[in-house]
């Protein structure tokens, strides 16, 4: 959900709070709002739960909705995307319990979808998954008539951060917004690029025309926007304009922006940027840098050896074990210094195909499995984005608590004080086997983890400098009872060759091949 202040005035959000119901409704879920100012013409966002299977991720939330207790129990408000009723109120009390309070405290309130029963004078057309009532104006058009007052089109969410839009006399005459389907894209993948116009009215808007930017994702600095059905456009004629655009492979990673450019043959002009993330990893964090183990590609017909690269982290995902098949990093001390919490929000990964399965953290409930890391946590707590990423389910695989609670994160510890010592690890980790599944079949448990490591001095060149006497750690640890979970991680130590033998990968196949099976024959006795 998106605030915007439409005055003139600064306006502070201190005891404010948002409240939902649903369409027929009348048990009020109250937000408490944070202690912010917002000025003239800035937004505000808000994060509720989700099940992540649709769309891309929000840019940073202003406030993450916290957790409710009712009679239905403790849990994070989920917003229906069809129908519902949401109040703007200027205390935190939860309004009377009807379902059409008409409390002094409410200072805006919608109705959207057809199924909603109260409202400022008329509701809004449904919502869906895909789509959102938008504010017209860039949020300015308030006329106290809700179906008027919101377009139902494109999410293009806007936080704190974004550019602000000051209202002139409450009614800019010629608004857009922009977004990226997916947001966040590997090199060599597909995004669509679209920006939603909100035509003038005094005088009309006619020969509207959109170009956009594109020279941050290595594209033409003038590209045109369409609006007739081409270029991956699904609508013609319905003022969003789009253009589908592969980043180039080489591309390098990061968050960046793309500005277009709205005109009329009136003369007026917008700006709306479109916020997008390529993920790659940096150059000198390529956990690929020694091999591919399995040849994974970013090919979405190769669903059970499919790549995803983050910045983080790098995966091969397996659709019909709803796992990945391997997780691979590089660790040294730059990761695991800084002072970021660990997040624990576990959550669907938004990068996968729309139409696969999108494994869930509930998935798990009930599974007598702990949700096991492949990334952990620990390695990974630089900054908050960086330690949120490793809770993305597919960075998960399901564990047994003796071994992911005991061997498991002992071994963890241990590498992040051989990473503070000076070195740096490339390191793997997956299952193998079959134990059973969970989640009715969609989620496999493995019969074993493993986890394959390299260790070599903190330096550059790190392909060269390896040899034959370089250190690599092994382990096969058992994920069915029995156990112990007090049983020390070198108990389970093996060398490389047999991590090789289970799984049928190929680890440090970039590594000179006498030097390769060399450290791949021993097995480690430090």
């Amino acid at each position: 959900m998106e605030l915007f202040n439409r005055s003139n005035s600064p306006i502070n959000l201190n005891g404010w709070s948002v409240q939902y119901a649903s369409a027929t409704g009348s048990n009020w879920l109250v937000t408490p709002l944070t202690n912010v100012t917002l000025q003239p013409g800035q937004y505000y966002l808000i994060q509720y739960f989700s099940n992540g299977t649709i769309g891309s991720a929000l840019p940073t939330p202003d406030l993450i909705a916290p957790q409710v207790t009712t009679t239905s129990g403790t849990f994070i408000p989920n917003l229906s995307s069809t129908s519902g009723k949401l109040a703007l109120v200027n205390v935190a009390t939860a309004l009377s319990a009807v379902t059409c309070p008409t409390d002094s405290t409410i200072v805006d309130f919608i109705g959207y979808g057809g199924s909603a029963n109260c409202f400022e004078n008329t509701k809004t057309a449904d919502l869906s998954a895909t789509t959102a009532g938008v504010r017209k104006g860039g949020g300015c058009t308030d006329t106290d008539n809700n179906n008027n007052d919101f377009s139902i089109t494109l999410p293009s969410p806007r936080n704190t951060n974004s550019p602000t839009n000051a209202c002139s006399g409450g009614n800019p005459t010629l608004s857009a917004t922009g977004a990226a389907n997916p947001n966040t894209v590997v090199p060599g993948g597909t995004t669509l690029l679209r920006v939603a116009v909100s035509p003038a009215t005094t005088p009309p808007s006619t020969s509207i025309t959109v170009t956009g930017n594109l020279s941050n994702i290595g594209g033409s600095a003038a590209q045109t926007f369409y609006d007739d059905g081409t270029n991956g456009d699904a609508t013609a004629g319905d003022n969003i304009y789009s253009f589908q655009y592969t980043v180039p492979a080489n591309l390098g990673g990061g968050s960046t922006t793309v500005t277009t450019t709205v005109s009329d043959a009136q003369g007026r002009t917008t700006n709306p940027t479109i916020n997008i993330t390529i993920s790659a990893a940096p150059t000198d964090d390529d956990p690929l840098l020694l091999g591919n183990p399995s040849g994974a590609t970013s090919d979405v017909a190769n669903e059970n050896n499919y790549l995803m690269v983050k910045p983080q982290y790098t995966l091969s995902y397996n659709r019909s074990k709803g796992e990945p098949n391997w997780v691979g990093w590089r660790l040294d001390s730059t990761w695991i210094t800084g002072a970021a919490d660990r997040q624990d929000d576990f959550r669907p990964d938004p990068m996968l195909p729309a139409d696969w399965y999108h494994v869930t953290p509930q998935d798990y409930t009930g599974s007598n499995y702990d949700r096991g890391h492949m990334t952990p946590s620990g390695d990974r707590t630089r900054s908050v984005p960086d330690n949120s990423a490793t809770f993305l389910m597919t960075n998960i695989i399901p564990q047994l608590a003796a071994n992911n609670q005991g061997p498991w994160n002992d071994f963890e510890n241990y590498l992040r004080t051989v990473a503070q010592a000076g070195n740096e690890l490339y390191i793997f980790s997956g299952g193998a086997g079959v134990a059973g599944t969970i989640a009715g079949g969609k989620v496999t448990v493995p019969l074993v983890t493993w986890k394959v490591v390299l260790v070599i001095p903190n330096g550059s060149n790190d392909l060269q400098r390896i040899s034959k006497g370089t250190r690599t750690i092994a382990i096969i640890v058992p994920n069915q009872p029995p156990l112990n979970i007090n049983t020390p991680w070198r108990n389970f130590r093996v060398n490389v060759d047999s991590v090789e033998n289970l799984t049928g990968y190929n680890f440090y196949s970039n590594v000179a091949k006498i030097s390769q099976e060399l450290m791949e024959r021993r097995r480690d006795y430090q």
